[in-house]
């Protein structure tokens, strides 16, 4: 009932959340609407704010894909592993590559038709490592608003995301690594979302 009654709010809310800085969502139009401009990725905070414009959108597919290195991995939080393996889906989450995200973004794009991705806060000091390759660890407290056919009746998803950024060789940078974890709110996570859009696995 909470979970469904901060839907309800958000998707109310969701015009006036429009615009408010790095912590802003994604333009919530419906389908994905016209892309916005891909940010060159010169800083993590660059990368942080094309993964928000473009996440799920699919004029933005492109964009979000570049922001991801072919070394990136994805972990879900534990207890979304062990629910996989208990719906007969234990290996849905092995070998969570670059192309394997990229897959499950175009996939989930073509699909919603509402969609708004949000980071709240972050709920941890930022680890920096001076390198090289120079990196941050960002912990990102986010919910997502999201109508898509294979996780309805849900829409909201919510959680925590430890983000590794990288700086590449030509000084840009990208994502390497992304550790999902639930936040005790009980709301599905984003990696319940991607996992209901993985196929092949």
């Amino acid at each position: 009932m909470v979970v469904r009654m901060t839907v309800l709010a958000l998707a109310a809310l969701a015009p006036q959340m429009h615009g408010c800085g790095i912590f802003s969502p994604r333009d919530p139009r419906p389908g994905g609407g016209q892309a916005v401009v891909c940010l060159t990725a010169n800083t993590p905070g660059d990368v942080v704010s094309n993964l928000l414009a473009q996440y799920a959108s699919f004029p933005g597919h492109e964009c979000y894909s570049s922001m991801l290195d072919t070394s990136f991995t994805f972990h879900p939080d534990a207890a979304d592993s062990i629910d996989a393996a208990t719906a007969g889906q234990g290996t849905v989450y092995a070998n969570w590559t670059a192309s394997v995200e990229s897959n499950v973004d175009l996939l989930l794009a073509r699909e919603a038709t509402f969609h708004m991705t949000v980071f709240d806060s972050m709920y941890a000091t930022t680890v920096t490592s001076p390198g090289p390759p120079q990196s941050e660890l960002r912990f990102y407290a986010y919910h997502l608003v999201i109508h898509a056919p294979r996780v309805a009746p849900d829409t909201l998803f919510q959680g925590h995301a430890d983000i590794t950024f990288t700086q590449r060789p030509n000084t840009q940078w990208a994502m390497t690594g992304w550790q999902d974890r639930r936040d005790g709110s009980g709301a599905r996570t984003w990696g319940y979302l991607r996992r209901q859009y993985r196929v092949g696995f």
